[in-house]
C-alpha cells in the first residue's frame, strides 16, 4: 500500500463507487446502506448496528455540490485567517477596518441558543457529509435513555469529523434527546466560531461544563485536544491519551459510562505546523499554526470520514475523597485505551478497504 504521506493530497485516495463500498461491507458481514433519508431509522440505532450507514447515500456528487461544499468549508475553517488579515488592513483600509469591527462586534451578541436544532439540520452540514462520503457504524446498540461520555479520537488539526457527528446524532434524537460536545475555550473567543459552535451544542471544555450537561444528556469530548494538531499526518495515527485521565475521573466520579469513538481519515483532512509552536499553543490553549490541505489553503483534502462507534465502557462510581479513587480512575483509563485500540484494529480494514495506505496504519498512543 501507498503510504498516506504519498496519497492524503489525492481525491482519489477514498474511493466512492458502489462495488468498492460493497466490497469494504463484507468486512462486516452485512449490507451497505445507501439512503439519504436512512436517518430515520437513527432513533433506535439498528440502522447503523454493524452496519456502515452513509448518511448521505453513496450516489455521485454533482460537481456544483463538490465546488459549493468546497467554498463554505473553506469559508468556515480559514475564518481566523481572514480575521487576522482584515485586523492588519485595518490601519490601511476604512473598508477593512469596517469590516473587522463588524466581525469582532457580533461577540457582543448573546451566545444563544444552546442546540439550536435548524442549524444542526442546515443544508450545509448535510453538503459537507456528502463531500466527505460521511458513514457510521455501532459496534454495539446503545441505551437511548443513559447518559454516556463519548471520548472521541483523533482531534486531527481540525477536528471536523467531531463537528459533522454531532449533526448526525442530533438528525433523529439517535443517541438521545441532547447531545452536547466540549471544545477549547479559545474557539469561543472567535467570530462566528462562537456562534456556530453553541447552536451545534458545543460549550467551553471545563470539569464544570461536563458535569452540568452530562446530567441533561450525553458529552462528546476530544481529550487529544490542540496538542494533538501537531501530531496530524504522517504514516500512521498518533493521539494523546496515555496522560489524559480528565474525562475518566469526572466519569469515575458521576458514574457515567465512556463510548470509546474513532473518526477514520480525520487525520487525513489538513495538516498544521510548523511544531516549534505546540508548546506555545498548548499553554495558550490556542491554535498557534497554520492549518493547510488542498491547494495549500486551509480547505481540507477530500478523504472519507467514518465515524466508529465502540461498546460503552463500564464506570464504577467512586467519590474523589475515596482513597479508592486514582486507583479505579488509572484502571477504568487502561481499559478505555485497550478497548479504543481495539475498535481501531478491527475497523481499519472496513476503512482501508476503500481508502489506500490505511488498512495496515498502525495507532499509536502517546
Amino acid at each position: 500500500m501507498a503510504s498516506l504521506s504519498a496519497s492524503a493530497s489525492a481525491s482519489s485516495q477514498c474511493s466512492t463507487s458502489p462495488q468498492d463500498i460493497q466490497d469494504a461491507q463484507s468486512v462486516l458481514k452485512e449490507e451497505v446502506l445507501d439512503s439519504a433519508d436512512a436517518l430515520s431509522g437513527f432513533s433506535r440505532q439498528e440502522t447503523a448496528y454493524r452496519n456502515r450507514l452513509y448518511t448521505e447515500g453513496t450516489s455521485t456528487m454533482p460537481i456544483w455540490q463538490q465546488c459549493l461544499a468546497m467554498a463554505t468549508l473553506l469559508v468556515f475553517i480559514a475564518w481566523i485567517y481572514v480575521l487576522a488579515i482584515l485586523m492588519l488592513a485595518a490601519p490601511f483600509s476604512p473598508l477593512a477596518a469596517t469590516a473587522a469591527l463588524a466581525a469582532w462586534s457580533t461577540l457582543l451578541l448573546p451566545c444563544t441558543p444552546l442546540l439550536w436544532r435548524p442549524a444542526l439540520s442546515s443544508p450545509v452540514f448535510a453538503l459537507w457529509r456528502k463531500y466527505f462520503n460521511y458513514s457510521v457504524v455501532y459496534e454495539e446498540k446503545l441505551d437511548v435513555s443513559q447518559h454516556y461520555l463519548y471520548a472521541d479520537f483523533p482531534h486531527g488539526a481540525f477536528p471536523l469529523s467531531q463537528l459533522l457527528a454531532l449533526t448526525v446524532r442530533h438528525k433523529a434524537g439517535w443517541d438521545g434527546e441532547n447531545f452536547y460536545g466540549l471544545a477549547a475555550d479559545s474557539a469561543f473567543r472567535i467570530p462566528l466560531w462562537r456562534h456556530v459552535y453553541t447552536w451545534l451544542g458545543i460549550v467551553p471544555a471545563s470539569v464544570a461544563n461536563l458535569k452540568k450537561h452530562i446530567k441533561w444528556g450525553c458529552v462528546a469530548c476530544t481529550p487529544g485536544g490542540i496538542a494533538e494538531m501537531y501530531l496530524a499526518g504522517g504514516k500512521h495515527d498518533h493521539i494523546y491519551i496515555k496522560s489524559r485521565k480528565g474525562f475518566v475521573s469526572v466519569s469515575v466520579e458521576e458514574g457515567i459510562p465512556i463510548v470509546p469513538v474513532y473518526h477514520f481519515g480525520n487525520t487525513a483532512l489538513l495538516s498544521f505546523g510548523p511544531k516549534f509552536c505546540e508548546p506555545y499553543g498548548r499553554r495558550w490553549r490556542f491554535s498557534l499554526g497554520l492549518l493547510y490541505g488542498t491547494f495549500g489553503l486551509p480547505l481540507p483534502r477530500r478523504v472519507a470520514l467514518m465515524m466508529v462507534v465502540g461498546p460503552p465502557v463500564a464506570v464504577e462510581k467512586v467519590a474523589r475523597t475515596d482513597p479508592r479513587f486514582q486507583e479505579v480512575v488509572d484502571e477504568t483509563h487502561g481499559r478505555y485505551m485497550a478497548t479504543l485500540q481495539a475498535l481501531h484494529d478491527k475497523y481499519r480494514a472496513v476503512y482501508g478497504a476503500t481508502c489506500e495506505g490505511w488498512a495496515d496504519r498502525q495507532l499509536v498512543m502517546h
